[in-house]
């Protein structure tokens, strides 16, 4: 046989090799829960591509890449998501260990980062002051459905109002508007509300945070054999830097970048 057919003839093994390595990679289909209300700068949908973009999907996006995972977003609130990830209709969603109800039922990963509830208001709060002094007698914007532990003893008691709304961003406007005293919320949330919506207006927060919990995924039991290896781009992550640099692009991106 000629030098070139013997070429040719190698080429062409060498192609069909590939083809077959490329045909035996199995790609895993995941179905993400995308918040309704949302819940930026986590995750939300641009407003002028409808992209799903934020912190989680941009940090997590090479992990998935490298798993063969394909992902899906699915629109769904907060308690109907939980219901949903139990029955084994979703794959993955962005909730704390704490605050669901068959902890045992789910597998969760290690925290993205760390986020604490603060008490905004139209008026600076004393530095030295106590959260019993400040919400005493006071009305407290809060989100519908969410358990606020260290508020609880104060709205058992009457001692304090609580006024709840659909969203975060619902919060800051009825505080604006006089509706109540405080919003209890995520920093990170109301930083990016601000940022985005409130732009000119002046609010303070308390000097201490409370409650705080880790940014979660929590999985369907079906993914325990990818768990390891997702807690440990996380470590990566956290590591190089990549969150810090990512929640503070997405806390103070402008809608025209």
């Amino acid at each position: 046989m000629k030098l070139w057919k013997v070429q040719v003839v190698t080429l062409l093994a060498w192609f069909c090799g590939i083809s077959a390595v490329q045909a035996d990679v199995k790609v895993y289909d995941l179905k993400f829960v995308l918040y309704y209300p949302q819940v930026p700068p986590y995750m939300y949908q641009d407003a002028k591509t409808q992209k799903v973009v934020g912190l989680v999907p941009e940090v997590l996006q090479d992990f998935f890449q490298q798993q063969n995972i394909r992902v899906h977003y699915v629109s769904d609130n907060r308690t109907r998501a939980e219901h949903r990830l139990y029955q084994g209709e979703v794959d993955a969603i962005l909730l704390a260990k704490e605050w669901t109800q068959h902890p045992d039922q789910l597998l969760f990963s290690e925290p993205l980062l760390q986020h604490q509830d603060y008490l905004f208001a139209r008026q600076p709060l004393a530095a030295q002051g106590k959260l019993a002094d400040w919400v005493k007698g006071k009305a407290i914007c809060t989100r519908q459905y969410y358990v606020y532990e260290v508020l609880t003893p104060f709205f058992q008691t009457n001692d304090t109002a609580r006024v709840d709304s659909s969203s975060e961003l619902t919060q800051l406007k009825m505080l604006l508007n006089g509706r109540c005293d405080f919003a209890f919320m995520n920093e990170h949330v109301a930083n990016w509300l601000l940022h985005h919506h409130f732009p000119d207006q002046q609010l303070y927060r308390s000097a201490k945070g409370f409650g705080a919990v880790g940014l979660t995924v929590a999985f369907h039991p079906r993914w325990k054999p990818q768990l390891a290896a997702f807690n440990q781009y996380l470590r990566e992550q956290q590591q190089q830097g990549t969150i810090a640099q990512w929640l503070k692009f997405y806390v103070t991106k402008s809608s025209e970048q």
